[in-house]
């Protein structure tokens, strides 16, 4: 008889793998949180109605400009973020010159702070929701500059998501009647442009030095200081105002474009595009949590309409 022992290897099971996401999709997720983080704004201008428009946009600004320095001195120390998120690029091209540097920063100043001087200069001609509206044709505008381009081709069915989201926003952004000013209807479009476009540089020539969105909140701030000084009073701020103005800047402004300058590059942009629609959604649904909106059909109609429009969206 054998005194071996006998070996079953049917009993031999491989170790079981932990599911993990792609690298591409939690640099989508990092970009998504983006969203609720833009959805504080409309809440935190509430807030600082008192003030004027640009002033507050001055100081939003600065404290943005700080907020992302703080930040970049942050992320410059540590390679654990890119180690976690599976990002193996940890440094960043060099680039040629001072002044090739300072484009992609000059780009963010004219995509943010451009575009909203000219929000609200086509508030002068229209209101305020329907400018809105209009200038959140930007994620549509993305795909259209991203196709003529060449950085990505759209399927059938997330050219519906893109329309679709806009439908969604559009519901949630209903009210009262459309006024027909053209110049105020352009302006409001030029807004989304400046936006789209940047969103569309930054795929097309992602490198750029580590500072380029603290630069560009320089730029925007002294860009706005300058449209303050030359067209409006300058109001002391009571403690509260002031401290929505700075909430402003480090909440949307700093955090806000931060996460999405990150996820937009990395992650799944086409998807990203799309909910961005949601971002009006999430400022009604806040709104009414604080009691400053009421809850409508329009909000529960929207959401489930931006719901599908992402689900036709998704890349795989």
């Amino acid at each position: 008889m054998s005194m071996h022992p006998t070996i079953h290897f049917a009993t031999l099971r491989a170790p079981l793998r932990r599911w993990r996401p792609s690298p591409s999709a939690r640099w989508t997720c990092i970009g998504a949180l983006a969203i609720p983080l833009w959805a504080t704004w409309p809440t935190l201008a509430l807030r600082t109605r008192e003030l004027p428009i640009f002033e507050v946009l001055s100081i939003a600004y600065l404290v943005g400009w700080l907020t992302l320095n703080a930040l970049e001195r942050a992320r410059a120390r540590t390679t654990e973020t890119s180690a976690v998120l599976g990002d193996s690029a940890t440094s960043v091209p060099r680039i040629a010159s001072a002044w090739q540097s300072r484009i992609p920063a000059l780009m963010f100043a004219i995509g943010v702070a451009g575009s909203a001087a000219l929000f609200v200069f086509a508030t002068n001609y229209i209101a305020a929701a329907e400018a809105n509206l209009i200038s959140y044709l930007w994620p549509g505008m993305i795909a259209a500059f991203g196709g003529m381009l060449g950085i990505f081709r759209l399927r059938t069915r997330q050219v519906m998501g893109i329309a679709l989201g806009f439908v969604g926003a559009f519901i949630v952004m209903r009210g009262g009647s459309l006024s027909f000013s053209y110049p105020g209807m352009g302006l409001a479009l030029l807004s989304g442009a400046l936006w789209a476009a940047y969103c569309v540089y930054r795929l097309k020539w992602p490198a750029a030095p580590r500072s380029i969105l603290a630069q560009g909140c320089a730029m925007s701030g002294a860009l706005c200081a300058a449209l303050h000084f030359l067209g409006e009073p300058t109001v002391m701020p009571t403690v509260g105002i002031a401290a929505g103005a700075i909430t402003i800047g480090i909440i949307p402004t700093a955090l806000g474009n931060f996460l999405w300058d990150q996820g937009f590059r990395r992650g799944d942009s086409k998807l990203l595009a799309v909910m961005a629609y949601a971002t009006p959604l999430c400022s009604a649904l806040l709104l009414s949590f604080l009691g400053m909106e009421s809850l409508t059909w329009n909000l529960l109609i929207g959401a489930v309409v931006i719901a599908v429009a992402g689900m036709l969206s998704r890349t795989a």
